[in-house]
């Protein structure tokens, strides 16, 4: 069934959303469990930096890699996909939050309260489960497939699971929740092209692939605090080897 896998990370990111609100609760009593979700953050982090250089290492061929990146984030950076994102949330923080948040007395809970974002919740969320090797692959196989193969995203929906969970204990649930709306589109918009165009994407798969892995380091180390990389202005990078390929 053509979006099924899709449809499932969806769930998944909701079901994530809603339990992480719960635990928050919990993490809130507790100095020692207000810690939990910078701790499973960092683990995390480490993990999608791993996958990341295990996906980087598919292409064939690196020159297609570089130019993808270096064009795409110069198309990202005029276009300024960062900011519209990060302009999204405040908007989408203004609509939903009225009231600031209830101080303790505690100034490390007090810190961890005050880091509550729609706008982080929904770009952590929105790029940690949209960018990547699962992503671009589970849409792409799925659509090539005809949504016979839907493998790769039932895994992704599984780690999108703990994302939205860590990222709503730490920045809040709704902007974890609505995250679900970009993944579905980007992800499904893949699928339905990835089936409409077969006949091209065949012969740059690897590199599409390794363009997103690239990107997943990034996204990895910013997750450790180690950078502050505008991840979402290298998006269209994921999509520029199928241009190069026709040249190389």
């Amino acid at each position: 069934m053509p979006l099924l896998g899709t449809i499932v990370n969806c769930l998944t990111i909701a079901g994530g959303s809603i339990l992480g609100m719960l635990l928050s609760r919990l993490f809130s009593k507790s100095h020692r469990l207000a810690a939990i979700p910078d701790a499973a953050m960092k683990a995390i982090s480490i993990f999608v930096i791993a996958i990341g250089v295990k996906g980087s290492m598919d292409s064939q061929k690196s020159i297609v890699i570089l130019l993808s990146l270096v064009v795409g984030t110069v198309i990202g950076t005029v276009i300024n996909i960062d900011g519209w994102l990060e302009r999204f949330g405040s908007f989408m923080e203004r609509k939903f939050v009225k009231n600031k948040p209830q101080l303790t007395g505690h100034d490390e809970l007090d810190e961890q309260k005050s880091k509550k974002s729609i706008s982080k919740g929904f770009v952590s969320t929105t790029l940690t489960c949209c960018v990547g090797a699962l992503s671009i692959m589970g849409a792409l196989n799925s659509g090539l497939s005809g949504g016979a193969n839907q493998e790769l995203l039932y895994t992704k929906a599984v780690l999108d699971f703990i994302t939205a969970l860590v990222f709503s204990s730490a920045f809040g649930w709704i902007g974890a929740l609505l995250s679900i709306i970009p993944v579905f589109i980007y992800q499904g918009a893949i699928e339905l092209g990835a089936g409409a165009l077969s006949g091209l994407l065949t012969g740059c798969i690897n590199e599409i692939s390794a363009t997103g892995s690239v990107i997943v380091i990034a996204l990895g180390l910013n997750m450790t605090g180690a950078t502050k990389i505008k991840i979402a202005n290298m998006l269209p990078a994921i999509f520029l080897p199928i241009l190069f390929c026709l040249f190389m």
